[in-house]
């Protein structure tokens, strides 16, 4: 980093403080919008991947509502629907999509150990489902699941279309950026001493009348 003073009146003055009293005009009934109800949908996890076979995803689901955290398998590939966002049910209430999610694509049995489950279970062709390993979970709390469980089955195609670009795009600045390394850039800060005159005096609140 590099640090210059400079001569006077090679920099501009300083804007002039805005008055307390200039307050933004109110928007027009017109942009008003109606209140929309939202939930939040708070699970991660672990992708499985196993040569030949479908992937599956390892979640832990937590409720704050009641300080319940619940563990599941699911045959669906979360890695797809991470990507979603937000979906709306019948309702009209949009829930969002809040997760993070690790895949593994080798030594699934032995990994399996460590998260308390002896091996992935089987699951029936068709369409996604899930197997609870721990947790009482209510039909209203994993109704936001299945929700995305259902947007996954209807729009499978598109999802796994969606994340393939995804990670070639990754790939591709990846690779970009191996073969053309950025070069750092030295940063130049300059500076100027105010006179007393050119400073700007501060905003004073009018206290006329306590």
């Amino acid at each position: 980093m590099t640090v210059q003073e400079i001569a006077k009146d090679a920099l501009p003055m300083p804007p002039a403080p805005v008055s307390p009293a200039v307050q933004p005009a109110p928007a027009p009934d017109s942009e008003v919008r109606p209140h929309r109800e939202f939930g939040f949908l708070n699970i991660g996890g672990s992708v499985y991947c196993r040569d030949g076979q479908p992937a599956r995803t390892l979640i832990n689901y937590r409720i704050p509502s009641d300080n319940q955290n619940i563990s599941f398998w699911t045959s669906a590939d979360w890695r797809l629907i991470a990507g979603v966002g937000g979906i709306t049910d019948s309702s009209g209430k949009r829930w969002q999509l809040m997760g993070m999610f690790s895949s593994y694509d080798q030594g699934v049995r032995a990994f399996a150990a460590r998260v308390k489950a002896t091996a992935i279970p089987e699951f029936p062709a068709g369409k996604s489902t899930i197997q609870i390993l721990s947790g009482n979970p209510t039909p209203e709390q994993l109704a936001p699941v299945k929700l995305f469980l259902a947007y996954y089955d209807a729009n499978l195609p598109e999802l796994q279309a969606a994340y393939n670009s995804r990670v070639e795009e990754q790939e591709r600045r990846a690779a970009e950026e191996k073969a053309h390394p950025q070069v750092p850039e030295d940063i130049v800060v300059q500076y100027r001493i105010l006179a007393p005159e050119e400073i700007v005096p501060a905003a004073t609140t009018n206290t006329a009348g306590k």
